[in-house]
């Protein structure tokens, strides 16, 4: 059988509960109130990390009162495998981030996602994988004037920086 049903929704709640906890000492190490010029910089993620615990107290109380079927398997067999080929690729840009960056590890994961797995053409395949880290750069980059990690290749390709 696998994993069940009520198994998996405890474990993803109780992650849910951890995680926004987590995120909620973060959140209040920054003002969280308002200040002269606006909302502090932990109120947003006061306010996101508030949400996230909630979350999964909700889906905890819910999944713990409810009924389950003791037979239902939370996947299929060979779902994992699914989950896998979107979630290694993930792991090796995050991995590969100080060298490729947000931009161009985006940009091959998505090619490469769109390509292999949604066997899309090289035209759409092209134009998403440009396209989306061009436009997150814009609005990132020059509209929040918030720089991004751009990695060790793209310094050294913008800005001959290594």
């Amino acid at each position: 059988m696998g994993v069940g049903v009520r198994r998996a929704e405890l474990v993803f709640a109780a992650g849910l509960v951890v995680a926004g906890l987590v995120f909620l000492q973060e959140a209040l190490r920054l003002p969280t109130g308002w200040t002269p010029s606006g909302p502090g910089p932990g109120f947003f993620p006061f306010w996101l990390a508030t949400g996230f615990t909630l979350t999964g107290l909700v889906v905890l109380a819910r999944t713990w009162k409810a009924s389950h079927d003791p037979t239902k398997s939370f996947a299929p067999p060979g779902a994992w495998k699914r989950v896998l080929v979107v979630f290694l690729p993930m792991v090796g840009v995050v991995a590969f981030l100080h060298t490729l960056g947000i931009y161009l590890g985006g940009g091959l994961y998505l090619a490469a996602y769109a390509r292999f797995v949604g066997r899309h053409r090289w035209p759409l395949v092209l134009a998403v994988s440009i396209g989306v880290p061009l436009v997150l750069f814009f609005v990132f980059e020059r509209w929040f004037v918030m720089p991004l990690p751009k990695g060790t290749v793209l310094e050294w390709w913008l800005y001959g920086r290594r």
